[in-house]
């Protein structure tokens, strides 16, 4: 039997990893979005092998299920509480997938575990931490988790096809290892932003007008990111394209000067510091 997949709600980042998942992976695929302008969003993408419902009421899992949280953190214990009331007295009891920032797999455990005895404290529950590039298939999720099922390799690969298919992956050991994954690649495209936005706005004070400048910006980044996959020291490539006396040393000279370095650095431990302070243990 193929496992069944339930999105618990259904933003834009349930959105881009349902329309990029392949459909065979799964006998069947429920959408479970309590918004009903959200709903009336998704019945009119008329999506196949796809049933949408208001709630989990009535849902009866196997232990092959897998239940994807997808909702914003401070609504996960409600949720919870609800997968609580549908596995009371079940013996079977579908695998959890959370992708709500801050939320630890302990955290997640304990509301659903809450007056069950049936579960022994059984119960597989992952966290994955994708980022905005996911809509484009580019992104890199940061995966934890450990199964108590005999056949964990084959529900390690399920996981990892799942987010395989809205970009690459990286699974890590020790699950605080997420938070620093959640300052660089979770928060990540607003650094990239940043520094994107910057530059436009230096070449249209220069003279070029904002289409070109956006063109010449976003092709340096995209080429950039790609020349980055083979190289390994990248500061001797930076003083490789520096010559002596020119443009490029020029301006690496005052972010040196200005130690961009050092602010950049303290800016990405503020992200983990805050991603350590939010999360619920």
């Amino acid at each position: 039997m193929k496992n069944k997949l339930y999105f618990i709600g259904y933003g834009n980042m349930a959105e881009a990893i349902y329309q990029r998942i392949d459909k065979k992976l799964f006998g069947k695929i429920f959408l479970i979005e309590k918004n009903s302008e959200r709903r009336v969003y998704i019945n009119e993408k008329n999506y196949k092998k796809t049933q949408v419902l208001k709630e989990l009421n009535g849902i009866k899992f196997n232990n092959s299920d897998i239940v994807l949280l997808a909702v914003k953190p401070n609504q996960i214990k409600s949720v919870c509480e609800e997968i609580n009331s549908l596995i009371l007295g079940k013996k079977d009891i579908p695998i959890i997938i959370s992708i709500a920032a801050g939320v630890t797999t302990t955290a997640i455990k304990n509301f659903i575990i809450n007056n069950l005895t049936n579960l022994q404290n059984d119960i597989d529950i992952f966290r994955a931490m994708p980022n905005l590039c996911a809509r484009d298939g580019e992104a890199i999720t940061g995966l934890y988790g450990k199964s108590k099922q005999i056949n964990k390799s084959n529900l390690t690969t399920i996981i990892s096809k799942i987010f395989k298919s809205i970009g690459e992956i990286l699974w890590v050991k020790k699950e605080s290892d997420l938070d620093i994954v959640t300052a660089i690649s979770g928060s990540g495209p607003a650094y990239i932003f940043y520094f994107i936005d910057t530059m436009i706005k230096s070449a249209v004070e220069l003279g070029l007008d904002k289409k070109n400048a956006k063109k010449l910006v976003i092709q340096t980044v995209i080429g950039s990111g790609k020349a980055g996959i083979s190289i390994d020291n990248f500061a001797k490539q930076i003083s490789k394209v520096s010559s002596k006396g020119g443009t490029t040393e020029a301006a690496i000279n005052l972010f040196n000067k200005k130690n961009l370095d050092v602010i950049f650095t303290q800016a990405i431990k503020a992200a983990y510091s805050k991603s350590k302070e939010i999360s619920l243990p």
